[in-house]
């Protein structure tokens, strides 16, 4: 599963936000995030500079919430915590 896709029926919208880990990554996860199957399709981003690691994403869900979910649930898979998200709209989402 590419996304958290619901049945037809219900509407999705492509939620835009940013996460950013506890810590920073090591090599081993940027390799394994480069190599996942459901990063793949481009969802979830990896932009590092001089401020550190962010992920930055555009997730197609129903709902924001289920958007972050299935996003911080992918990293998780490779061992990354999420410290925080912010909305497109420069809002802080709280993480469950």
């Amino acid at each position: 599963m590419n996304s958290p896709v619901g049945t037809a029926a219900v509407r999705e919208w492509s939620w835009s936000f940013v996460m950013y880990p506890e810590q920073e990554p090591t090599q081993e996860q940027s390799d394994r995030f480069d190599h996942e199957d459901a990063l793949a399709g481009g969802q979830v981003g990896w932009e590092q500079d001089q401020h550190g690691t962010r992920f930055p994403c555009v997730v197609r869900a129903p709902r924001l919430e289920e958007a972050v979910s299935w996003a911080v649930e992918r990293l998780g898979e490779l061992g990354l915590r999420i410290a925080r998200v912010e909305t497109a709209e420069g809002g802080e989402t709280p993480l469950r």
